[in-house]
């Protein structure tokens, strides 16, 4: 009985679950891989759970023979957006002051592919509230290269 009441607490990672992770707060990579894991970035207004950017050409047309085969597509030659943005609201400011019509700014990539220009405007934007949840958003943002907000 006494050795039970003094046993050692495991701290490892193995059977003794992983309490020494939870502790050290830190995800270690062990070999060579330069991923990344999670939001790059965070959005004002929001605590930001997703962040999603869909890169296509706005013109992606093929171009059909007399007898409606694809003989060569019309295709932009830059790209245009489609952005969401998820996550949990923390204040007014940022994403949360978005309105019709005015250029938005996101902190997150939005040029990985193409030179990222054209105005991102506000297409709609979802607020939830639930008994047990956070209050949150769901906004999408689109872009097309020629269209640059006054």
């Amino acid at each position: 009985m006494f050795r039970r009441l003094f046993r050692r607490i495991p701290t490892g990672f193995g059977s003794a679950g992983i309490r020494k992770q939870r502790i050290a707060g830190a995800i270690l990579i062990v070999g060579s891989w330069a991923g990344q894991r999670g939001v790059e970035l965070d959005e004002d207004g929001i605590s930001v759970r997703a962040f999603d950017c869909i890169y296509r050409p706005f013109v992606n047309e093929r171009l059909l023979s007399n007898v409606g085969e694809p003989r060569a597509r019309a295709v932009s030659d830059a790209f245009s957006r489609e952005v969401t943005v998820q996550g949990e609201v923390t204040g007014a400011t940022g994403l949360m002051a978005a309105d019709v019509g005015v250029e938005i700014t996101v902190a997150n990539d939005v040029d990985t592919f193409g030179d990222g220009t054209g105005s991102l405007l506000l297409d709609e934007v979802t607020e939830s509230q639930e008994r047990a949840g956070w209050r949150s958003i769901n906004m999408r943002l689109s872009s097309d290269p020629g269209v640059i907000a006054a």
